[in-house]
């Protein structure tokens, strides 16, 4: 054997995988599971209760929820399935009809909330729509801004094995902390505003059939104007469960919040879209288990009275329930009340489980952009906060 030959090398075995090192996104699961937790539970169902007082409040004064009946071209009218939001001129509605028609298969809830939101943005919306949708966004907000930094507070706490908070801690941060949640999207909605000014000059001219002529040729430059206001806009949907995150894991106010955001939103979009899909495919998951567990006890509550009630009257009483409205017995309204509680509640875990995930995500983005350790979270009041 030659004196420079080199002995063969040893096989390494892996003993042991360390899968939070391995795949850093592995914290998502952590933080689903931080949904079935009963404070959160409870602070989003209080929160989904709050958001839907505040409507029915708004909706009792009469102000509209949003955009619905359809409009008029040059007097005639669009067939009735034709909606307001389906004639807009907008490219990737022609380019891309089946990813813009999947806005339509949302759950009813989800797809309701987005309709609200997004009248604001609506051109045809007539001022009474812009004023009742703005104020329901409000309110959102407001509502929101308390519960969800709770929520991002608890997760945060416990996705880094600190000691759990009890459920007056954990609220008393929410309602300490929710201006900076709330003025967060404030700031960038009034940056939004004061962009769109010079486009609302334009618009004076635009009724006169020479302006729009003239801002027709000028219409490119306003094209150019109008994608910074985009990208506000974006920042802000996309953006604003960050911000919420950052200061629930940060303590910090609304400038940092906006800035840590849309930084990381826009530095880290490809990682931002994964671990979003791996959100949707853990909501998923447990909606299928929060669901069956409320349909199996729902199931078994009917199937242990059933005994007792005997056929026919179990399909009474369950018929009578299902229809909703309409049976004069206490009886059936007081167990019509408890099913929609459950309906509720199942519901509220939704909300909950969406502001489980942010601060998760946020803690993910953190790392690959500033290179942060996950488990680095600011515990103590800072001075004059």
């Amino acid at each position: 054997m030659s004196d420079n030959a080199q002995p063969p090398s040893r096989a390494q075995i892996i003993h042991e995988i360390i899968w939070s090192e391995a795949f850093p996104w592995w914290i998502l699961l952590k933080a689903a599971g931080m949904a079935f937790a009963p404070t959160v539970l409870i602070l989003a169902t209080l929160a989904s209760a709050g958001t839907w007082a505040g409507f029915s409040l708004l909706d009792s004064l009469g102000l509209p929820a949003g955009v619905s009946a359809p409009i008029q071209v040059d007097q005639v009218p669009l067939p009735d399935s034709e909606e307001t939001r389906s004639i807009f001129p907008t490219p990737g509605l022609g380019v891309l009809p089946t990813l813009s028609a999947q806005a339509e298969r949302l759950p009813t809830p989800v797809r309701d909330l987005l309709h609200i939101l997004s009248t604001p943005w609506n051109p045809l919306a007539t001022s009474r729509q812009f004023a009742g949708s703005l104020c329901r966004c409000i309110w959102f907000l407001l509502v929101w801004s308390i519960f969800a930094t709770s929520i991002a507070r608890f997760v945060a706490l416990r996705l880094v094995d600190e000691e759990q908070p009890s459920f007056r801690e954990t609220l008393r941060f929410g309602t300490k902390k929710w201006p900076a949640a709330f003025n967060s999207a404030t700031f960038v909605f009034f940056g939004m505003i004061a962009l769109a000014l010079p486009g609302a000059a334009l618009g004076l001219l635009m009724r006169f059939d020479w302006g729009l002529a003239v801002v027709g040729v000028l219409w490119p430059l306003i094209l150019l104007g109008a994608v910074v206001i985009a990208i506000l806009g974006i920042g802000l949907a996309a953006g604003w469960p960050l911000m919420v995150a950052a200061v629930g894991v940060e303590r910090g106010d609304s400038f940092q919040a906006i800035s840590t955001a849309f930084s990381y939103l826009y530095q880290r979009p490809i990682h931002f879209a994964f671990y979003g899909f791996i959100s949707c495919v853990l909501a998923v998951l447990g909606f299928f288990a929060a669901g069956l567990f409320a349909d199996t006890t729902v199931m078994f509550a009917l199937w242990s009275g059933s005994f007792g009630m005997g056929h026919d009257r179990t399909a009474n009483v369950i018929g009578a329930v299902a229809q909703g409205v309409g049976d004069p017995r206490w009886g059936i309204q007081a167990l019509q009340f408890w099913t929609s509680s459950l309906r509720v509640l199942l519901s509220s875990f939704g909300w909950g489980f969406f502001w489980s995930i942010a601060p998760a995500i946020y803690l993910l983005l953190r790392q690959s952009v500033d290179a942060t350790e996950l488990d680095e979270i600011v515990l103590d009041e800072p001075a004059g906060g």
